[in-house]
């Protein structure tokens, strides 16, 4: 059974204030000023403990700072984000030109593969430097689940807009089924974003609390299908889309070489996609008794991506249109993730915090 949220429903409910989504929104805007804040007073504490501190005894080195002085830890982790509403622009060379107004996102995240990430920090003291790569899906609200599978319950939505479709007044609301057959990101609203760290005081020898903020780069694979068109008119394929931006705040807890932590994630992220319809080449399309489904599905994305980039650099460089117009939008999102990993070469422990 599919549900039906009217636009008059929808604008309803979102003109009513929700406390709880905006104190989320303040605590994200806040942290990145706690980032900066931390970092400047860790700073200015190491450049005073320098100055005013005796050298240390030989063999005592390690008491001068909380934590080991250099160590990398490689983790992947799991999670379910919360998406904010936004609008989508559309382009299209049949004279559609048109907004679709605060659409909502869904994740669909415990649809295999979860939505997670991986990641490798290399660690300096109290600061540390972070390459984190993240894999989400997001779903515009169809009926339906990530690739277009059903569930049940599902949610159709009416959406106000502005501008031409097909060269008429865009009618408003429209049904989303009437437009759309699949709009998602479901083999990943994929960001990678390197990212500055800092520990805080440390809770106990095993408990590391830390912040971090970032910026890098959002590659979805970007899944579109309109109604009635054929299939050399749907786009299916990773694109390189727009910067991506976060912020962070967790705590880590260590176990001898093995580091556990429950995070908080803020993460913003530009979508400008281009829909060129057609697909590219993958290993799913071998038709081979001898390679197993469980061997191609995790590999399928490594070998679409390469060549999926390197037909959007190849546009660029031919100053080439996307063949069916463009869309554009941003996805705003709110996450909790837990994971572990492995410290390696291994950190030395850490020393209790000097009076």
């Amino acid at each position: 059974m599919t549900t039906l949220i009217t636009a008059g429903q929808r604008l309803a409910w979102a003109s009513v204030p929700r406390p709880s989504s905006i104190a989320v929104d303040k605590i994200a805007a806040a942290l990145a000023m706690l980032v900066l804040c931390a970092s400047m007073y860790a700073m200015w504490f190491g450049q005073v403990s320098a100055g005013s501190a005796a050298p240390p005894a030989a063999g005592n080195a390690s008491s001068q700072s909380r934590y080991a002085q250099r160590e990398t830890v490689v983790s992947a982790y799991a999670g379910a984000p919360v998406y904010h509403r936004s609008d989508l622009k559309l382009q299209r060379p049949d004279g559609t030109d048109m907004t679709l107004k605060n659409m909502g996102w869904d994740g669909d995240s415990f649809y295999f593969p979860i939505d997670g990430g991986a990641r490798v920090i290399r660690w300096s003291g109290a600061f540390g430097g972070m390459i984190d790569f993240l894999h989400n899906k997001a779903v515009t609200r169809l009926g339906k689940g990530a690739h277009g599978r059903k569930i049940k319950n599902g949610v159709i939505e009416d959406v106000e807009t502005t501008g031409t479709l097909k060269g008429q007044p865009a009618p408003s609301p429209l049904h989303l089924t009437d437009l759309l057959e699949r709009l998602e990101f479901t083999h990943g609203h994929n960001v990678l974003i390197p990212t500055a760290l800092v520990r805080l005081v440390p809770l106990s020898p095993a408990l590391r609390p830390y912040l971090g903020i970032g910026f890098g780069a959002a590659v979805p694979h970007v899944e579109v299908r309109f109604k009635g068109e054929s299939p050399n008119k749907w786009t299916n394929e990773y694109q390189y889309a727009g910067p991506a931006f976060q912020v962070v705040a967790g705590i880590e807890m260590r176990i001898g070489r093995g580091s556990y932590y429950v995070e908080y994630k803020f993460i913003w992220s530009a979508i400008h996609a281009a829909l060129t319809g057609g697909n590219s080449w993958s290993l799913k399309d071998l038709r081979s008794d001898w390679l197993p489904r469980w061997l191609i599905e995790p590999l399928a994305g490594l070998t679409e991506m390469p060549g999926d980039l390197w037909r959007q650099f190849s546009r660029w460089r031919s100053g080439t249109a996307p063949a069916e117009g463009t869309i554009e939008t941003h996805l705003t999102s709110h996450e909790i993730v837990i994971g572990g990993g492995y410290v390696w070469p291994g950190a030395a422990p850490v020393e209790p915090v000097q009076p």
